[in-house]
């Protein structure tokens, strides 16, 4: 081991000698005390562009520990994936049993405009010592995925929508809202295109592509504007032939054209008959049938035993699409490939036409035991894009895996192998892992599977993973408890699909709206849950009936139906996305429940069942005069002339507000408008946004100064104040219950 001086300070740098195995943490002093060197100094590390603190160790982009390797896009889900690589044992706060690190993910998306901020995800990491597999390789690094479900741009076939996606990954600092420029101190940044999947065709496409025709601009009458986005129900177009094939890539296609041109757009002939071929061979041989095929494969130009000899030189070609990475979203327990399409052509036809097919089919090795075990082919549908990007397009395939019977204890770190094989037009093997088609590869990675109860394969469980989104174990659930969210083993209340705080400040939270209700699916076996006011009698319930559809992992969903007792049968969680909803509850009230789910056999006999779990409902936000007293009211001083009065430019207005709730979160005021030809100043309060005012009817002072930054013109104004709970609404990070009010003012011109 070579030891190398910083010379900016700090620390020393620690380097592996060549050939050895075990790589030693960089700067680990400074990962160590990360969070108190930043509390200290937020410029510690030198990543900000504009501080009044002086960098002490200039770091960022650091990837000794932790790389983003890949970005993709799932179009079937809609979801945006980061593949992320640990890299060392150590560095991660803690082993398995604490609540270790945490992994931020931002993702941006540019459809030419500039970033747009989609969202944050996360998740946790830990110290799991270096070991090696059953073939003896190093399990490091470990591949994990992080998903993050957006609504994106679409456009017709005719338009292809590539944008660029930038994912930033930080340790233990979340990055900015908003910043796409932001470096990130330990972790990195990567940028790439993605392709979003074309909508139907709709009357206004229909009527653009008239009016082109025609050399006219033509319009929808406005009696006809509400059916413009309404999909035109046109028929799928039937594959391209080979004459079309060999038209659309071959030698006629680039008459008059540069060379370049022809090298880029031009496909080989064993690639784009491959599919012709691979039928031809598929069956019993028949002379009579290959003596028709070549004759007939000339009448177009094309040599068919030399396309076959060609095909025979090529195996595991990635010339045209490549699988990069790999890895286990423990999130939402589902491994997803990432793979590259490379070129503009070669994909059997472009986004009007139904193009072809990228199969992937996963294989795992669960128990690290040396054998391959088959889980699932996943297909993703590629075109040719004349405009595609240098950087290509980058597509994630997503399976579900059921883990239920795959978890250990936090003591022992579940370490699996896992291994996808990209495969063009025709589906690999689903019985030898190490077979290799004409085009795609092979890759293999390693995983760590999320620590959980060990179950016994074939036993079913009386188990509730989460209420409202948080896990069981991060609620107040026990008699006497107060049902809100709550910290547990040092690790604070986070969702469990996206490890966003339950509330930023570590504070408890209460639940309101649909709470959903997950936990472990046990296939072959029912389960029902019941719900009843605390207090209540264990023999009053309401048992949970609302059906609810789940995705599957193929097309379309199938609808979870209660039968007549209630009871809903477990369906095969290796078959589904979101493979963990067990109920629906759509809450009203504030009151104290009680939750409890019964497992059964298929004749509705109960096996076991769960304690019953308390849970603190919330559904009612801040309200406003004229209920006495409010938790949510603006007022403009009377000595500066009152709520709605004519007040002069220039001048300082003053007033109260009250923010309060019995689960408070965040209040905010604005003022409004505030656009580029008419800009305002926002008011200012000592009152912190997350604490609460004074209550009513003195409240809490705030001021607005008309006159700075901005000279305000005049105009008439309200200020506006938002006030937000804790109660997390819907099951959804980030989502609460709210109210508004507002007061409103005219400013005028002084008089002179």
């Amino acid at each position: 081991m070579s030891t190398i001086k910083n010379p900016k300070g700090g620390s020393t740098t620690t380097r592996p000698e060549k050939g050895s195995a075990r790589l030693q943490p960089l700067y680990e002093t400074e990962r160590a005390q990360f969070k108190s060197l930043i509390l200290q100094n937020p410029n510690y590390f030198g990543n900000l562009k504009e501080s009044e603190f002086k960098a002490v160790l200039s770091i960022t982009g650091n990837t000794t520990y932790e790389e983003l390797t890949c970005v993709g896009y799932n179009p079937r889900l809609r979801t945006l994936e980061a593949t992320v690589q640990i890299k060392l044992p150590t560095g991660f706060k803690g082993n398995l049993c604490g609540p270790g690190s945490t992994e931020y993910v931002r993702f941006y998306v540019d459809y030419g405009a500039g970033w747009q901020d989609v969202d944050c995800v996360a998740f946790d990491t830990h110290d799991i010592p270096n070991m090696l597999d059953c073939a003896k390789d190093p399990d490091k690094p470990l591949s994990y995925v992080v998903s993050l479900k957006f609504e994106p741009k679409t456009d017709n076939c005719e338009r292809p929508v590539m944008p660029n996606v930038r994912a930033i990954l930080s340790w233990e600092t979340m990055p900015p809202l908003g910043d796409p420029l932001w470096p990130p101190i330990w972790g990195n940044v990567l940028d790439q295109h993605i392709q979003i999947a074309p909508r139907k065709w709709n009357i206004g496409d229909l009527v653009g592509v008239l009016g082109k025709n025609i050399g006219q601009t033509l319009k929808v009458p406005p009696e006809f504007e509400e059916v413009i986005p309404q999909p035109i129900p046109l028929p799928d177009p039937p594959p391209l032939e080979l004459a079309e094939l060999v038209k659309l890539y071959g030698a006629e296609t680039a008459k008059g054209e540069k060379a370049a041109t022809i090298a880029k757009t031009s496909v080989e002939l064993h690639r784009f008959g491959f599919a012709q071929i691979h039928a031809l061979s598929a069956g019993a041989l028949q002379q009579e049938v290959a003596t028709t095929q070549i004759a007939e494969w000339k009448k177009f130009g094309i040599d068919l035993p030399a396309a076959i000899a060609a095909l025979d030189k090529v195996q595991a070609d990635v010339t045209y699409e490549e699988v990069e990475c790999l890895g286990l979203d423990n999130n939402y327990d589902w491994l997803g490939a990432t793979f590259r399409i490379k070129r503009p052509t070669g994909y059997s036809g472009d986004l009007c036409h139904p193009g072809s097919f990228e199969y992937i089919a996963f294989w795992a090795d669960w128990d690290n035991e040396c054998k391959w075990t088959y889980l699932d082919t996943v297909e993703i549908n590629v075109h040719d894009i004349a405009s595609i990007p240098a950087d290509g397009l980058a597509y994630t395939a997503l399976l579900p895996v059921d883990l239920t019977y795959h978890r250990q204890n936090c003591e022992k770190p579940k370490i699996a192998r896992i291994r996808a094989v990209l495969s063009w037009a025709v589906a690999p093997s689903t019985v030898d892992p190490d077979a290799l088609t004409t085009w795609g590869n092979r890759l293999d990675v390693h995983v760590q599977i999320r620590p959980g109860e060990p179950y016994e394969p074939g036993t079913a469980y009386a188990r509730i993973r989460s209420l409202g989104g948080i896990p069981i174990e991060n609620i107040n659930t026990a008699p006497g408890g107060d049902g809100m969210t709550m910290s547990f083993g040092g690790q604070p209340a986070k969702f469990w699909y996206n490890d966003a705080l339950a509330d930023p400040l570590g504070r408890d939270c209460p639940f309101g709206g649909q709470v959903l209700v997950h936990g472990p699916w046990f296939y072959g076996f029912k389960y029902r849950v019941k719900v009843h006011k605390a207090g209540d009698p264990a023999t009053s319930f309401t048992t949970l009936i609302d059906s609810f559809n789940v995705l599957r992992n193929t097309v379309g969903y199938d609808t979870q139906i209660a039968d007549a007792s209630g009871f809903f049968t477990y369906l095969n969680p290796a078959l589904y996305f979101e493979s963990n909803i067990l109920a629906v509850w759509n809450t009203s009230g504030d009151a104290m429940w009680e939750v409890q789910l019964d497992i059964a056999d298929m004749a509705d006999n109960v096996l076991a069942s769960t304690p019953w779990y308390h849970i603190q409902l919330d559904n009612t936000a801040p309200t406003a005069l004229p209920l006495m007293p409010p938790t949510l009211d603006v007022r403009i001083d009377p000595i500066v002339g009152g709520d709605c009065s004519d007040i002069d430019e220039g001048t300082t207005i003053t007033g109260t507000f009250v923010a309060r709730d019995i689960h408070f979160g965040h209040f905010q005021l604005t003022t409004l408008p505030n656009t580029a030809s008419t800009p305002s100043n926002n008011p200012t309060t000592p009152v912190l946004s997350t604490s609460e005012s004074a209550p009513y009817p003195s409240g809490s002072p705030w001021s607005l100064n008309t006159g700075a930054p901005v000279n305000m013109e005049p105009c008439g104004y309200v200020v506006l104040l938002e006030v937000w709970d804790r109660s997390i609404v819907g099951s959804v990070s980030g989502q609460h219950n709210s109210n508004r009010t507002s007061v409103g003012f005219c400013l005028r011109k002084k008089s002179a």
